[in-house]
């Protein structure tokens, strides 16, 4: 798919040789839109390549561990790192940005794993979800210091990891706090404000996975689970202002919040409504996913977003299915509940169409 700048380029070649635009602002108009930033084949192969440079070096320490004396242990230890921190703030000062940030990412990585080694150099018993709570904020710290997006995504995955280790996550209302209920929000804020498509994606399953926390800490209700749905339903909306704002991958964000708005409506549809013992939301509730799935699909369509659409277009067919087995696999039934949704539709589409047409 070609960039933005790209098709406002080929739509002026056409105005222009309309006789709609000026020729001579052609350029004035170009140089009004800024160039989208995008990973080339070299960038990601450099990417893989560091990190795989960064494996091998823990590797190859690791293999060689015992028969290397307790101190050299511990000064390559610093000195990689170091090594790694120093080479980063050059490629930054020589404007390498690409280059500072997989070093500063293998750098986070070496940390990481530099805590259990060095536990093991002198004999420390550690608590291993503090190691990587350690990690994890020590990555977020190099993210800072540098502007690494791989760092930050490193940072995240370790604070992930501590907040798993020795602990069921989803286990109520005596459960701890997760630590990602810092960690998503900031890595969100980071993605937005230095343009990570991969920081993006990833906070935004996380920030849902909070949300999905907060559901396990109360009672199993449906108004629970309603509550929630408008609320990511709200996020999504705000992303989708965001993105309207041109800012950087908010249409990430849009698309993430759009599918967990409608994973906590269709959850809340299979649990008690109003206090009642083993009571679902049942057919109306179906109709109505039905509905909220093919306005997310529109929404898609008019906004050009291609996720967003794909999140429409998968929530209907689990809508059909669920309402089918609701049904009983009563085919008169179910014709009769698709041709209302059906009409519902034609009807929407044809006053969206007469509505466009007035304008």
């Amino acid at each position: 798919m070609p960039a933005y700048k790209d098709r406002v380029q080929q739509d002026l070649d056409r105005w222009i040789g309309a006789g709609l635009v000026d020729g001579d602002k052609r350029a004035a108009i170009l140089a009004t839109i800024p160039e989208t930033r995008r990973m080339d084949a070299a960038t990601a192969l450099a990417w893989v390549g560091g990190v795989l440079l960064g494996i091998a070096i823990i590797a190859f320490v690791a293999a060689n561990w015992e028969a290397t004396p307790k101190l050299v242990r511990f000064a390559t230890l610093i000195a990689g790192f170091l090594a790694l921190c120093c080479g980063s703030a050059w490629a930054y000062h020589k404007d390498r940005p690409t280059l500072s940030n997989i070093l500063l990412t293998v750098a986070a990585l070496v940390f990481a794993a530099s805590i259990g080694l060095t536990g093991q150099i002198f004999d420390i018993a550690g608590n291993p979800r503090s190691a990587a709570y350690g990690a994890g904020v020590a990555a977020f710290a190099l993210a800072a210091a540098g502007r690494s997006t791989g760092a930050a995504l490193v940072g995240l995955i370790f604070i992930a990891l501590g907040d798993f280790t020795d602990r069921s996550w989803l286990s109520g209302v005596d459960s701890e706090a997760p630590w990602m209920l810092i960690a998503a929000p900031l890595s969100a804020y980071l993605a937005l404000r230095w343009g990570s498509a991969a920081l993006a994606h990833a906070s935004a399953l996380a920030i849902i996975y909070c949300f999905g926390w907060f559901a396990a800490k109360t009672e199993a209700e449906a108004g629970v689970f309603l509550f929630l749905a408008i609320a990511m339903g709200a996020m999504a909306a705000g992303a989708r202002w965001l993105r309207a704002q041109d800012r950087a991958f908010a249409g990430v964000f849009y698309g993430w919040f759009a599918a967990g708005a409608l994973l906590f409506f269709a959850v809340a549809g299979y649990l008690p409504w109003f206090g009642a013992e083993n009571a679902g939301g049942g057919i109306a509730h179906r109709i109505v996913w039905l509905a909220a799935s093919g306005g997310v699909l529109a929404l898609g369509r008019y906004d050009r977003h291609g996720l967003v659409t794909a999140i429409g277009v998968f929530s209907i067919i689990i809508a059909i299915c669920a309402l089918l087995t609701d049904l009983g696999l009563d085919l008169l039934a179910a014709a009769g509940i698709f041709l209302l949704c059906a009409a519902a539709a034609l009807i929407a589409g044809l006053m969206l169409r007469k509505r466009k047409s007035a304008a």
